[in-house]
């Protein structure tokens, strides 16, 4: 039976979704990952409970379910908590972003031969780290630690990274399809003025924010605020063509860093249990289950070469910037989820390449639906593997992150 009630709809994705959530529970898989399973099974691939339509007309949960994420992740980013971290963020990010563009890039073009334009824009969409799912996996394990800050820093850094290689590789692809390649100024001047305009209105509206927020007290008209911004930070990124999920990351970095009370973001998890379960329910159910069965043994080829960038990027970057080899072994591994990013990079993609769009498509889409499907699993077992998960002893004061001295205990779990 398809539904194309929003009530109906909706009621589907938030009950089913969470039953879903705790099958996965109970056989130690993230519950974000039976989210995006039972969206899969109740979406178009398969039972169409949820047909395409529907799946469109939530599009704003899915604005929204994406800038709370942002907002938390920049909410993490406090100066104090990770300036000896900073160096390993930033020297990981970019070396770990240069490694998947390298690894997809060579082999794309060499090994599959695939045109000079379309191996360079598959590299650079490779970049992309859907952060939705690695923030859902850590909030359900409770993970703390630096492992967990050097991933949501990393992850941040890497986003807006994304965009500048993209805004280039973009420019490089168009002049060699119509063969007017040129260097030049004119090839970072789009990436740069996203990059600079996301920031720009990020950095404005959180200052608001701060400034708003440091007049309430009460929680239900601070999560107003909260929510409110966020949309109000996604509708002008949308309209003037920047990124919300930078803006709003923006926001909760400004917001952590210049609050008298940064914890105060955290009335966000008070709400955002049933936003999120929605949110990736409808994710699921926006895969792609044929593009998957159509493109695979290409797509297959693209995953693995990601795989290897991420996880052998993160690896270098990690060891080169001096960081613990816990976040050396693991951090690759928490990095494979791609979705948000990827899909608003496709769609520019079908609007500025129409004569290439369909191989990158099938291909992107393909390797997002196994991405959002097993992304979690990866994040699950980075956080495993460094000890982080549940972690009680990583303790914060208001001016140190205080270590736990004993690591054999602090890799236990609380019960």
């Amino acid at each position: 039976m398809t539904i194309y009630d929003q009530t109906l709809g909706l009621s589907m994705l938030l009950l089913l979704g969470y039953f879903g959530g705790r099958l996965a529970k109970l056989v130690k898989m993230p519950m974000v990952a039976g989210y995006v399973l039972t969206g899969l099974l109740i979406g178009p691939s398969f039972l169409s409970i949820i047909p395409n339509e529907l799946n469109t007309e939530f599009n704003l949960i899915k604005i929204l379910g994406l800038g709370l994420i942002a907002l938390m992740i920049g909410g993490e980013l406090e100066i104090r908590k990770i300036r000896h971290l900073g160096k390993t963020i930033v020297g990981t990010a970019v070396i770990q972003v240069a490694g998947s563009f390298v690894v997809v890039f060579s082999t794309m073009y060499f090994l599959l031969n695939l045109s000079l334009p379309v191996s360079i824009l598959l590299g650079a969409m490779s970049t992309a780290t859907a952060p939705a799912s690695p923030v859902a996996v850590i909030r359900e394990y409770k993970a703390k630690g630096p492992f967990t800050t050097t991933l949501l820093g990393v992850v941040a850094v890497d986003d807006a990274i994304c965009i500048v290689i993209f805004g280039v590789s973009a420019a490089i692809a168009r002049m060699l399809l119509d063969g007017t390649f040129t260097l030049g100024i004119h090839m970072f001047a789009e990436p740069a003025i996203e990059l600079i305009g996301s920031v720009g209105l990020g950095a404005i509206a959180g200052i608001t924010l701060t400034l708003i927020v440091k007049k309430l007290n009460d929680k239900q008209h601070q999560i107003v605020v909260f929510v409110g911004l966020a949309l109000l930070v996604s509708g002008i990124a949308n309209t003037f063509h920047l990124s919300p999920l930078l803006a709003n990351m923006t926001v909760g970095f400004f917001f952590s860093n210049l609050s008298s009370k940064p914890q105060t973001i955290s009335v966000i998890n008070e709400i955002d249990l049933p936003i999120f379960i929605v949110f990736f329910t409808l994710a699921g159910a926006s895969l792609h289950m044929d593009v998957l069965a159509a493109n695979w043994q290409v797509a297959l080829v693209y995953i693995i070469a990601r795989g290897i960038g991420k996880v052998g990027g993160a690896f270098v970057g990690a060891r080169v910037s001096g960081a613990p080899t816990v976040v050396q072994k693991y951090l690759g591994f928490a990095m494979f989820s791609k979705a948000g990013v990827t899909i608003g990079l496709v769609m520019l993609v079908q609007g500025r390449f129409p004569e290439i769009a369909a191989i990158i498509t099938a291909i992107e889409l393909a390797a997002v639906t196994f991405c959002e499907l097993t992304g979690p699993l990866g994040t699950r077992f980075a956080i495993f593997s460094s000890g982080e998960h549940n972690n009680a002893l990583y303790e914060e004061s208001t001016s140190e992150i205080k270590m736990p001295v004993n690591k054999t205990a602090a890799q236990q779990p609380q019960s």
